[in-house]
């Protein structure tokens, strides 16, 4: 077998930290990558709360806009009955509507 020289085992000692380098460079490659990304899946993910979070309030908001509807229907009832005194169908109905609604919701 041939004897190593110096020269051959500094060659092979650039080589191997050639090797790591190389290796460094492409975790530093892979971490760069990710973090170019990572605002845009911050982003993706706020987006996703936001609309779950609208889709809640819209939800909640009708339920309030009905219930609003049926106090009204009822307030009016109430008035007509008051000025006419004879409206009690509208009043028996607006009164059907309101526990119709407060059981529902």
């Amino acid at each position: 077998m041939d004897e190593l020289t110096i020269p051959q085992i500094r060659d092979f000692v650039i080589v191997l930290v050639a090797i790591l380098a190389f290796i460094v460079l492409l975790g530093n490659v892979a971490k760069t990558v990710k973090d170019w990304r990572k605002p845009s899946m911050d982003e993706q993910e706020w987006k996703r709360q936001t609309d779950q979070k609208l889709d809640s309030d819209n939800k909640r908001i009708k339920t309030l806009e009905e219930g609003n509807k049926a106090v009204c229907k009822a307030l009016i009832a109430l008035l007509s009955h008051e000025i006419n005194g004879n409206s009690i169908d509208k009043l028996q109905k607006a009164m059907s509507d309101l526990q119709e609604y407060l059981i529902e919701r």
